[in-house]
């Protein structure tokens, strides 16, 4: 018979050895050696053997105690479980298991706690979500991926973002129709909600929304048109207080016998307005008031609740300032006007992430309907860090646009996700998303192909190739392995998203239907990070130093999103290239690459690769310029880009400044951007603005409190870096240089 080891393997059965063992726990047991007793036991657990292939050594050990007990010693019998029990517990520690859970509970490395700054890594809670998400990721890597994959990934070629996600086949990120889960309602699963009949409620219900929908993914959650969303509720409450006006104030004595209809309850009819005065007044006022207090409460709930098991509060977006209609102004002037007040004390809220839609005859020019709120969107991005700005206009944008359809208004997550564009003719934003992503390191090929190894005088750029095409394939092969599990889960799996209808067609499918004819209509996105390093190790300059390796920077991404959409054709799906987001991967590839290859100047001699196409933080450039270099990357990236800038000073003291950069922006062909500028605040007088080591208001010095210095990382704006960035986005943050 064969005994199958813990490990797997296979030995011949010996009775010897259980012979030896029972001995030993009565030696330590009596003091003195049974061998006949000893005997006795291994004869009756060889008996139980007869007949058998094969039996565990759990199985064996069993009997063992099992016979020691018939046999009256019940004393070996209980100290030879202890053994037994001490040793699992001492294998048990020398296991990945138990390294999972007490690198997290020890805290050794703070970096382990810090890979997603929106979460608290060191309280109860993110302690607890971080031993899941380790273990979950143990599991794919030993069990899941495959193989050509899980080896690029231990070799720092590919990163598989939200790897802990892997096996349970969760989906990404997602724009939700909000409009549709308003006017009919929805279920949170606890029980069901009625439409809402005014702004108010309307708002506090897209908050319960954006929480009920991040606990049934990973990624972040957007409103893609929230103005057109809520304009309606703006017109309830209107015609709500126009009611009760009408009985305040007895203006409706000249029309008596006259009902007034909803269609002419509306705040753009001047009729009501002349021969009502004093009731439309008071409605327009009231209804005014509403929408500001209904913003309010929606900006700070959106950043004091809390989703997945209470670790986070969720990543939500908000994109506006298409609509209009006065209803629609009205939720994006109150939108901005609560974000600009700040939370209870003033301070900046961290989310939800607002992000202003810029179109040509809507908001860009004096005399363009929207052309205040695109003023106000800029004046609170100068006070506030955002919004961002996403361009309606770019070439590769536009072509979606249908006037007719606020949901072919171009839109993204704050970490620039996009995915309007769908092989399947469903060329919308709401209910869809991004499925998953993986990220090629570009700089580990750049190592082994460029000048700096080998002391080359000229790149291999054959050799470069071959090696991102081989790569790009396990990546994109990846995908697809994530998109079966994916695509085979049960509506069930995620009740709120399907029942809800939030992926659309959700509402459709029975609990035990299979999810694939819905998330089809999703991206799959090859990523990349660490294109700066990447030519730097190839060429010996970067993109930012010479025109001809800029040249060279836009033919490989040019070749990755090719590659993309070959793979579209070949597995008839929405593969995408993305500009990766790099929060938490910032560090990881730098290691590994610091480890193989030591300390390159301008490649791994730093703690963090730059981001995506960026020209490097750390190089001066001034802001056009700096724009001018990036912008034709983003035509390239059809899953997400993003551009920014660094301004040195009070933004808030020059925002026609501010206003130029942006529409220069928006006239190169950025798809998405965002100024960054410093952002200081003071716990003691709450100053907000640039903090030096005192306080510029009260004068109180750094020594004796901690001034909450706000940064921008990704797209979306994590708060304090000194507290919960890691450390490689810290020394990004450092290094960043101001763009004149």
């Amino acid at each position: 018979m064969k005994v199958i080891k813990r490990d797997g393997t296979c030995v011949a059965f010996e009775v010897t050895r259980i012979m030896s063992a029972v001995n030993k726990v009565f030696e330590a047991t009596e003091g003195t050696s049974r061998y006949e007793a000893s005997s006795r036991i291994g004869t009756l657990v060889e008996a139980e053997t007869v007949g058998l292939e094969q039996m565990s050594v759990e199985e064996i050990q069993d009997l063992v105690i099992l016979f020691l007990n018939k046999t009256g010693y019940r004393q070996a019998a209980e100290a030879y479980t202890e053994y037994r029990e001490a040793r699992d517990r001492e294998r048990m520690k020398r296991g990945e298991l138990y390294k999972i859970s007490s690198d997290v509970i020890g805290v050794k490395d703070l970096d382990l706690l810090r890979e997603n700054a929106n979460l608290n890594g060191e309280s109860f809670s993110g302690k607890m979500s971080r031993i899941g998400s380790e273990y979950a990721k143990w599991m794919a890597t030993g069990f899941m991926l495959p193989k050509p994959l899980n080896e690029a990934v231990k070799n720092g070629y590919v990163y598989v973002h939200d790897l802990d996600q892997y096996a349970l086949g969760t989906t990404n990120c997602i724009f939700i129709p909000f409009d549709r889960l308003l006017e009919n309602g929805f279920n949170t699963g606890n029980g069901s909600v009625r439409p809402p009949q005014s702004i108010m409620t309307a708002m506090a219900l897209v908050a319960i929304i954006f929480q009920s929908q991040q606990n049934s993914q990973f990624g972040g959650v957007s409103g893609n048109k929230i103005d057109w969303d809520l304009a309606p509720y703006v017109g309830k409450s209107f015609r709500k207080h126009f009611r009760k006006g009408l009985s305040y104030f007895n203006e409706g004595e000249l029309n008596q016998g006259k009902e007034i209809s909803d269609l002419e309850m509306h705040i753009d009819n001047h009729s009501l307005e002349e021969n009502y005065p004093r009731t439309y007044m008071f409605a327009y006022e009231e209804t005014v008031n509403e929408t500001k207090q209904a913003a309010e409460s929606l900006i700070h709930n959106l950043n004091t609740m809390s989703s997945r098991a209470g670790g986070q509060i969720p990543f939500t977006s908000l994109n506006y300032g298409m609509c209009t209609s006065t209803e629609g102004r009205l939720v994006s002037h109150s939108l901005l006007d609560a974000t600009m007040r700040g939370l209870g004390r003033g301070e900046t809220p961290i989310f939800p992430q607002h992000i202003f839609q810029c179109k040509n005859g809507i908001n860009q020019v004096e005399g363009d309907p929207n052309y205040d709120l695109f003023l106000k969107a800029v004046e609170c991005s100068s006070r506030r860090l955002y919004p961002n700005f996403v361009n309606v206009d770019a070439s590769f944008n536009l072509p979606y646009y249908r006037p007719e359809d606020p949901d072919t208004i171009i839109a993204t997550m704050g970490c620039r996700t996009r995915t309007i564009s769908d092989r399947f003719g469903r060329n919308r934003l709401s209910g869809k998303g991004n499925l998953s992503f993986n990220t090629i390191n570009l700089v580990r090929l750049g190592i082994e192909h460029g000048v700096v190894m080998d002391q080359r005088e000229e790149p291999d750029l054959t050799g470069f190739f071959e090696s991102l095409e081989r790569y790009m394939k396990v990546a994109v092969e990846g995908l697809i392995h994530r998109y079966e599990i994916q695509a085979k889960q049960p509506a069930k799996a995620s009740d709120f998203m399907m029942r809800e209808g939030v992926w659309e067609g959700g509402e459709k499918l029975a609990p035990d239907d299979a999810v694939a004819e819905l998330i089809k209509h999703g991206s799959l996105a090859l990523g990349f990070i660490g294109l700066a390093e990447c030519l730097k190790a190839l060429t010996g300059q970067h993109h930012g130093e010479d025109e001809m390796v800029r040249k060279m920077a836009l033919d490989i991404v040019g070749r990755m999103r090719a590659y993309c959409d070959a793979m579209s054709e070949q597995y008839d799906l929405n593969i995408t290239l993305f500009a990766t987001p790099a929060e938490g991967l910032s560090g990881k590839f730098t290691k590994l690459d610091r480890t193989t290859f030591g300390s390159i100047p301008g490649v791994t001699d730093r703690e963090y690769y730059t981001n995506s196409f960026h020209i490097p933080v750390y190089f001066p450039a001034a802001a056009f310029q700096k724009i001018q270099w990036e912008a034709p990357f983003h035509k390239l990236c059809n899953a997400g880009a993003i551009s920014y800038v660094e301004l040195d000073g009070n933004a808030r003291q020059n925002t026609a400044a501010f206003r130029n950069i942006v529409q220069f922006a928006l006239k190169q062909d950025i798809g998405y951007f965002s100024v960054n500028h410093p952002l200081d605040r003071c716990p003691v007088c709450d100053y907000e603005g640039i903090i030096g080591a005192s306080c510029p208001e009260c004068g109180v010095e750094e020594d004796k409190v901690l001034f909450h210095r706000l940064r921008r990382v990704t797209g979306y704006l994590t708060g304090n870096y000194t507290e919960r960035f890691n450390s490689a986005k810290q020394a990004e943050v450092k290094d960043r240089v101001k763009h004149r």
